[in-house]
């Protein structure tokens, strides 16, 4: 065990548990640097083979935090691991990428916030890459990197709710349908009157539709290609609507015996994503028509609205949605339910009456005297 000289820098050699090294010093062989060698060569070439069998882990936020999102991969759904990659890449790195973890305080948090928000994010957005960071930070943390994780100083953005329900109304629903081609038409119909997302009914199969008790079992969804639950989780069981059973008994003529899946493209396939639909079919569509774009998704919102607005009980719609409470219904919907003016408990009124003139002697109108 010793040293050499090799291009003026030092390098370190030794035999350590029968394998023989010579590893770099990185240090100049300046008379100052031979003398510590001479003394130190030793300690110098077990520390750098431990490193070289324990790699320090960088701490880079971003080395780091591919790492922290590979490790935790296993424990999360398939598309949940690719949306918190993608908000990983799209919107942490840029702001953080010459961080080091040891370096990110409260204060840096708050403005990546505020960059991203004043970016377009929605605050929801904001709150998906604030799990994403916290994971990541939460990593560093369990590794001993970090003490404390900044996220949790800082606030949460506040809600700001949007106007942005923009539904149809029922005549230009049946515009639509009406210029809509025969796939599409069947597709839009399903849409529009069963409130299923566009992932559900793009994953939807002949085996989920009960036509003798005119049910749907809503079992499953469909995001880039990757079959999912449901996004609260679970599945559901819908109404069939008349016009959703008429159409669906229409297209299981002509090809429910030969595919599983209800809505498919010409390779017999279930679409992956809407965005082909959209583009392809949707936005056509709304030109010919001549109504504004507005996204696929609004199918969904305009059967809420069209429902409440005609007067049905807003706990059907919720369980229709696949709301997980009522609250998540009238968060979105409440302006939409329609006030009902009829008089209210009127079977008190004889009640209230009686009660009157048996407790406290109160006469009715009929029978009061006047005092002059």
């Amino acid at each position: 065990m010793g040293y050499k000289i090799r291009g003026n820098i030092i390098y370190v050699n030794g035999t350590i548990d029968g394998k023989h090294y010579r590893l770099s010093t990185g240090k100049e062989a300046t008379p100052r640097n031979i003398k510590w060698i001479e003394k130190n060569y030793r300690d110098v070439l077990l520390k750098l083979v431990d490193e070289q069998q324990h790699p320090k882990k960088s701490t880079n936020i971003v080395d780091y935090g591919y790492v922290s999102l590979s490790i935790n991969e296993p424990t999360r759904k398939v598309n949940t691991s690719r949306g918190f990659k993608n908000l990983f890449e799209r919107h942490i790195i840029p702001f953080f990428k010459h961080y080091d973890l040891l370096d990110i305080k409260a204060s840096d948090i708050k403005k990546w916030q505020i960059t991203i928000l004043d970016k377009g994010l929605s605050v929801q957005s904001v709150k998906n890459c604030r799990t994403v960071l916290r994971g990541i930070l939460n990593d560093a943390k369990m590794d001993e990197i970090i003490n404390s994780n900044p996220i949790d100083l800082v606030k949460v953005p506040k809600e700001q709710y949007k106007e942005d329900i923009e539904p149809f109304n029922l005549n230009e629903v049946e515009l639509i349908l009406k210029n809509s081609a025969d796939w599409l038409r069947q597709y839009l119909t399903v849409a529009f009157f069963s409130g299923m997302r566009t992932g559900e009914l793009m994953a939807l199969k002949w085996e989920d539709i009960d036509f003798e008790n005119k049910k749907i079992y809503v079992r499953r969804s469909m995001t880039k290609g990757i079959i999912s639950k449901p996004k609260t989780g679970k599945g559901r069981i819908i109404d069939m609507l008349p016009p959703v059973l008429d159409i669906l008994k229409e297209v299981y003529r002509k090809n429910g015996l030969a595919n599983e899946w209800i809505f498919t493209h010409r390779y017999n396939k279930p679409y992956c994503e809407p965005a082909t639909i959209s583009d392809h079919m949707w936005k056509p569509t709304l030109k010919k028509c001549g109504l504004p774009y507005k996204k696929l998704y609004n199918t969904r919102h305009t059967f809420a609205t069209i429902m409440l607005l005609g007067g049905e009980d807003v706990l059907w719609v919720s369980k229709m949605l696949g709301h997980s409470t009522i609250a998540t219904t009238m968060k979105y919907y409440i302006k939409f339910i329609r006030s009902n003016e009829q008089k209210r408990a009127k079977f008190l009124d004889n009640f209230c009456t009686n009660f009157a003139q048996k407790d406290f002697g109160v006469s009715t109108n009929s029978d009061r005297k006047v005092v002059r």
